[in-house]
């Protein structure tokens, strides 16, 4: 089977780091080749030179040992993109530190895809019913993520935001509640709103607020 011109292109630099952390892939960039391990990009490859992606304490280790930024040059300005280094020789000529640090940006990369999934899964706008609306409500009353919306609750966000003088109603409290049994609120039987409405006007009333009254406001 015939290679594409990426493969080809990057056959030498690929053939390289093979031994040293498995398979690599290539894809073209706006300039040069990204080059991936298991759909992470670790690297870059501009005129069959290699370059490491690297941040933090890895960064300051490769610059220590001499590692150069990579640097973008056209007609109009010469600028530094950051986090990707071109290796010395002390490094790509040693297999063991060259592998070790490669691995290292590996694991950054992973890390930092963890963290931003963590992040998304505690943004509150990713709870059912909920959006980016709700999201800035709740920020007024200083509730940010999912963990600290769980830890005050559905009843006292409302109390709060109606203490604030916001402008919320029952329709907002079911939305809220829901949320945090990860349900759509339409799925909340009667019952259930009957249960929570009752715990809602015991808060509203020790927060010295008007209690909501109606079965039809079920």
């Amino acid at each position: 089977m015939s290679m594409s011109i990426t493969e080809k292109n990057t056959l030498e630099i690929r053939t390289q780091l093979m031994p040293l952390i498995g398979e690599v892939t290539a894809k073209p960039l706006f300039t040069g080749y990204g080059l991936y391990y298991q759909k992470h990009m670790f690297g870059m490859c501009q005129q069959d030179i290699f370059y490491l992606r690297a941040k933090d304490k890895l960064a300051l280790f490769l610059e220590r040992h001499g590692a150069v930024a990579w640097e973008s040059i056209d007609n109009r300005k010469r600028s530094t993109i950051s986090n990707y280094y071109q290796l010395p020789k002390r490094i790509t000529q040693n297999a063991l530190l060259y592998q070790k640090v490669i691995r290292q940006s590996i694991r950054q990369i992973e890390e930092e895809k963890l963290a931003k999934k963590l992040e998304k899964l505690n943004q509150i706008k990713q709870l059912p019913n909920l959006s980016i609306k709700y999201e800035r409500l709740l920020a007024k009353v200083e509730i940010y993520d999912v963990k600290t919306f769980k830890t005050v609750g559905a009843i006292n966000a409302y109390v709060r935001l109606k203490k604030l003088g916001i402008s919320v109603n029952l329709e907002t409290f079911w939305s809220l509640y829901a949320s945090l049994q990860d349900r759509n609120a339409k799925t909340l039987t009667d019952k259930e709103k009957r249960v929570a409405l009752s715990a809602l006007n015991i808060a509203l009333a020790n927060a010295g607020l008007r209690q909501i009254k109606g079965e039809n406001l079920l």
